[in-house]
Formats: structure tokens, sequence, C-alpha cells
């Protein structure tokens, strides 16, 4: 791998010109406090409910094996499911949870028609064609459907439009963002991200990416019947 990137022609470089998130580091975003969740006629995903804190500035790695409850545990966060027993607390912040299928660009508008709805500072029609191509979405992409693109390709559309968008989250929420990803655009997503200013969580089973993001936290999800450690 080592030596395919260093042979890899690299034609882009993607570096985000938008503000970094404002909260200052130590603020308390999240508070988890003894929460479990169960889906019908299921157990209890852990055997013991769950207590995490979440401040402004942390970089936390998920981690777990499968079935461990990764992702509803991100989910839980967000709201998206509602914990069966416990609490979570939340304070006023913007976020933005990047799934495994970047379902943010899964949709049938065409490549242009998605970067001009993130055109929230009424950007000039060539500056938003210039951020496309510094991506790699020349001028005989943009007709081209999202819902086709790769993996790679999505992941440098999404990451474009938070550019255009100058919309910088304040947390960052990424699940298993280097799927399906080319080697460019995998350095591409490091790269923005290891420049971040902000609160990150990612689940990830890279270790290379985990190393290169500078993580400062980890929780390690297990299954029932195993403990939680943090």
């Amino acid at each position: 791998m080592n030596d395919l990137r260093q042979r890899q022609n690299v034609v882009c470089e993607l570096k985000l010109d938008f503000d970094n998130a404002q909260l200052h580091n130590g603020k308390m975003l999240v508070a988890v406090h003894g929460i479990n969740f169960k889906y019908v006629e299921k157990e209890f995903l852990w055997q013991e409910s769950l207590e995490v804190e979440i401040r402004s500035g942390e970089r936390i790695h998920v981690r777990g094996d499968n079935d461990s409850g990764k992702t509803t545990f991100l989910r839980l966060l967000i709201g998206d499911l509602q914990p069966t027993v416990g609490q979570i607390i939340k304070s006023d912040f913007f976020f933005v949870y990047l799934d495994q299928e970047y379902g943010q660009v899964k949709t049938s508008k065409t490549i242009l028609e998605l970067a001009q709805q993130y055109n929230r500072r009424n950007l000039l029609d060539h500056e938003i064609k210039l951020r496309l191509h510094r991506v790699l979405f020349p001028k005989e992409m943009w007709d081209k459907p999202c819902r086709v693109l790769s993996g790679g390709e999505r992941i440098r559309l999404y990451l474009c439009c938070l550019m255009i968008s100058n919309h910088m989250p304040d947390l960052f929420i990424l699940d298993e963002p280097t799927n399906n990803l080319d080697l460019l655009s995998l350095d591409i997503l490091t790269s923005v991200i290891r420049d971040y200013q902000g609160t990150l969580l990612v689940i990830s089973h890279d270790r290379r990416f985990v190393e290169e993001i500078g993580v400062t936290k980890t929780i390690e999800l297990k299954k029932a019947r195993e403990e939680l450690t943090l």
C-alpha cells in the first residue's frame, strides 16, 4: 500500500477554504446517561448501560466487533433512534453525519445540481464549477446523476459541497468512511479530516486512517454480557 501511494500520480489536492468550528474546546456537547437499546424481540445490545461524554475538540474513535452496536450507537446520538432505557442530553451544536453509503450524495440530482443546492453563500456559477474541477469533476461529468457515482466520487463530491456551503460542522460523525475508496479519495479524506478543527466521532477499522487523523479518545463497544470500556 505504501508503494502504491508513493507511485500514485496525485492530480488533485483538496483544501477546504471554509471557517473552522467555532466552539471552544472542552464544551459539553453530548452526555449519555445509562442508555441501552434493543430491537423488537431482541436482547439489549450492551450488558452494561452506557455512560459517555463528548466534549468539543475531542477526536473519538468508536470501535468494537461486528454486531457490537457501533452504528446503532451513532444513530442514538443523532436522534435517529431513541434509547430503550436511559437519557441522552445534547447542547446546541451543528453536526454532519456521513454514513457508510454517503447517503447525502445518493440522489437523483446531477453533480452540478447538488453542488448548487449547497451554494448557501451565493457563489457565482463559475466559482462552483471551479471547485468541482478541483475535486476531479470536469465539465463532462456535471450532468452525471449522483446516485451512480463510485464511493470515491461520492466522498469527493460531498467534501466539495461542504466547501461550497462554507458551513463547517461542530461535530463530524463518520461511519466507516474509508470503505470502497480509491487511494486518491482516501488520501483526500484523510487530509481533510486531519486538518479539520472541530469535534470528531468516527467508526473505522482502518488503522492507518485512525492513526493519521489524530484520535485522542477511544470508546470500545462490546456485545451483551461484556463491558464497555472508555
